[in-house]
């Protein structure tokens, strides 16, 4: 749980995004008494602290703030709206993720979703599928935020009486009903990949049934974004030039595969993430990262003279980045705390849960906000990881149900799991450990080329049973961290007595391989960034 020096700082900074904006912004409007009938707490309120002139809320107002900060405040609320209510919720997420999470860690080991961490020694149980209050806080935070950014005392007609409400199926004239039904949209595809990932955990559903359950969540998100006229045309590259030649134009129109493609975004990212796990901190500590970069790239975009001549922002783009900021702020301040729990070494773990609702929160914003391809980009290290394990997970290599690294008791160090390949021999085949839930077979021609090439760029250790090097033994297990482990000197090392050292190179802790990924994922989100906003420059002319 937060201490109590955060907690002190932390929650009165957030009350004041909260409620000082629309404070400032009520006593601004000049709208705030009306003499009509009120429901008689309203109408005490509105006498005891608006009636007057001037107001004790005026006077309220002048104790706090300036006459410049209130200025300041308005004229920011204006410029951004709802931007001071997300970052307020953002802090409130922080402290309620962490005592959600204090509060009902027992009560998910006493209904049985507990697992034992292994790669330690320890064996106690753990909390599992943590995610899921995590998820919980961040869902009512998005439904308090609506009111904070929907509902404005500049809203034409806010105070009309009951005698001129009109019932219109179209709505109020100027209320965004667009960006709200974008909101709502999102809300919609965050709750399906929570019960998605809930059910998995419960279940634990096999990948061929649970891969195209995504692609249903994204219909909400796909029909605002034609709702909305989305385009679904693509520049294609300026270099090299023969490209824009043999297309015959600079613009690409996919028409419906460009949606597809979309749908398919949404499947990756809501799986990504739970591709690259395996270690304490690791599922979290990528969501916050990449979180804390769509962040960074929104800002780049908030200009209050958008739309003027200069600006480095149109008014559209303003209002795209904004949303985006208003769903993916929440989610930085309930991962930090998150991760606060699930950091090495972890007090609970997040499950299936947590990965398949924050991977759906950054589809949809690449998709709401219109720049998914930005979106990719901050995916780098998740791209990487899914390649190098596509072999296993297309069945080219064994593939075991955990492909994590492992841990050596006597000194607290990871090394590289190992996948066999058999020989040919049934009995010297049957002393070969086998992890994976299918009878070893020999490497194929593919198998072997390929795993031979991710050798030779130090991406795996490779045991072979001939001298030639033909007929591969063993692979160590393809993914980012056994490759991590690989390119720092770990090797595997084939031992037959127990006091004997597993493995030769350096020695590297969990912590030290959860360290080394989030480098990683740092630089992958820099290298984003340069390509966004410097190589597309120069390949999109």
């Amino acid at each position: 749980m937060p201490s109590l020096a955060i907690s002190a700082l932390v929650l009165p900074t957030a009350a004041l995004a909260l409620v000082l904006p629309p404070l400032l912004q009520l006593e601004a409007s000049g709208h705030y008494y009306t003499s009509g009938p009120l429901w008689p707490p309203f109408r005490w309120l509105s006498e005891h602290l608006l009636a007057t002139q001037p107001s004790r809320l005026t006077r309220l107002l002048d104790s706090m703030v300036s006459s410049k900060q209130r200025e300041a405040i308005l004229y920011c609320d204006d410029a951004f709206p709802g931007l001071f209510a997300a970052v307020g919720l953002s802090l409130i997420g922080y402290c309620l993720t962490s005592v959600a999470i204090a509060k009902t860690k027992d009560v998910f080991l006493a209904r049985g979703f507990k697992g034992r961490d292994l790669l330690k020694n320890n064996p106690d149980q753990i909390p599992e599928s943590l995610g899921l209050p995590t998820a919980a806080v961040y869902m009512a935070l998005l439904f308090l935020f609506i009111p904070f950014r929907y509902f404005s005392s500049r809203l034409q007609g806010i105070y009309k009486t009951g005698d001129d409400w009109e019932g219109r199926m179209d709505g109020r004239g100027g209320f965004p009903h667009h960006e709200l039904a974008s909101f709502l949209s999102a809300l919609l595809s965050f709750l399906s990949a929570i019960v998605l990932g809930f059910l998995d955990d419960v279940f634990d559903i096999r990948w061929r049934y649970k891969l195209p359950i995504p692609i249903i969540s994204s219909i909400p998100l796909l029909m605002v974004y034609y709702a909305g006229g989305g385009g679904t045309s693509v520049v294609v590259p300026g270099w090299p030039g023969v490209l824009r030649q043999w297309i015959g134009s600079s613009i690409l129109e996919l028409g419906p595969l460009y949606y597809l493609y979309m749908s398919l975004l949404s499947t990756f990212c809501t799986n990504s993430i739970n591709i690259l796990a395996g270690i304490n901190g690791v599922e979290v500590g990528q969501a916050l990262i990449i979180s804390v970069s769509l962040c960074l790239n929104d800002v780049l975009y908030l200009d209050s003279r958008a739309g003027v001549a200069g600006s480095r922002s149109s008014k559209e783009l303003l209002r795209r980045h904004l949303l985006s900021l208003y769903l993916v702020l929440p989610l930085t301040g309930v991962c930090l705390a998150l991760l606060s729990w699930n950091r090495y070494p972890a007090r609970v773990f997040v499950g299936d849960t947590f990965c398949y609702f924050a991977g759906m929160v950054f589809s949809t914003v690449g998709i709401l906000g219109h720049f998914s391809k930005t979106v990719l980009l901050f995916f780098v290290p998740q791209i990487f990881n899914f390649l190098l394990s596509c072999p296993q997970l297309f069945g080219l290599v064994p593939n075991p149900r955990h492909r994590v690294p492992r841990f050596h008791a006597p000194t607290n160090s990871l090394y590289p799991s190992i996948q066999y390949f058999a020989s040919g021999d049934k009995a010297q085949d049957d002393r070969l450990p086998n992890t994976s839930t299918k009878p070893l077979r020999p490497a194929s021609v593919v198998s072997t080329l390929i795993l031979k090439l991710l050798s030779f760029l130090r991406l795996v250790q490779l045991e072979f049973y001939d001298d030639h090097k033909r007929r591969i033994k063993s692979t160590t297990n393809l993914t980012i961290l056994n490759a991590i482990l690989v390119l720092r000197g770990v090797r595997h090392r084939p031992t037959t007595h127990p006091d004997e050292k597993p493995f030769t190179g350096p020695h590297i802790s969990e912590y030290g391989l959860w360290l080394h990924t989030m480098l990683i994922q740092v630089a992958g989100s820099c290298l984003a960034f340069a390509i966004r906003y410097w190589l597309a420059s120069v390949v999109f002319p």
